[in-house]
């Protein structure tokens, strides 16, 4: 163990921490015989937690391995992510089905998804589609 620790210290490789049960690993079903100890653990450079300073490392619940799952979450989002542009079509309001389709595509969306951007982006469609609907109905038919 001490030459483990040695060779972290070498690679400038520290603890994460954890959260969730302090153990790693479990082995003895009943109480007398159950021997319980944090054998797993993340470790990092200091590069790395620079690169990903919001990390989380949690011990989630073993099921058929005698060891816990380590789950690392380094809370970066992609800054690659492109948007695709929405494009309204007056003539939809038209169909009878619109609004119902409006409402059940809303409900489907989970809660946290409804958050502060998607109902910007709704209030910005809303407006477009006023604005579609209220030039259609000034423009003379060609």
């Amino acid at each position: 163990m001490e030459a483990f620790r040695k060779t972290l210290e070498e690679c400038n490789l520290f603890d994460m921490g954890f959260n969730g049960n302090w153990f790693t690993w479990e082995r003895g079903n009943l109480p007398e015989t159950n021997i319980q100890e944090r054998l797993d653990r993340g470790v990092a450079t200091e590069e790395w937690v620079q690169i990903f300073p919001e990390f989380q490392i949690q011990h989630l619940p073993h099921t058929i391995s005698d060891h816990c799952p380590l789950l690392i979450n380094t809370k970066k989002e992609c800054s690659a992510r492109i948007r695709k542009v929405f494009k309204f079509e007056a003539w939809w309001v038209l169909e009878d089905s619109f609004f119902n389709e409006v409402k059940n595509i809303w409900e489907h969306f989970e809660e946290a998804e409804r958050d502060e951007e998607n109902l910007a982006d709704l209030i910005d469609t809303k407006i477009q589609m006023n604005l579609e609907i209220a030039k259609a109905s000034t423009d003379p038919p060609p």
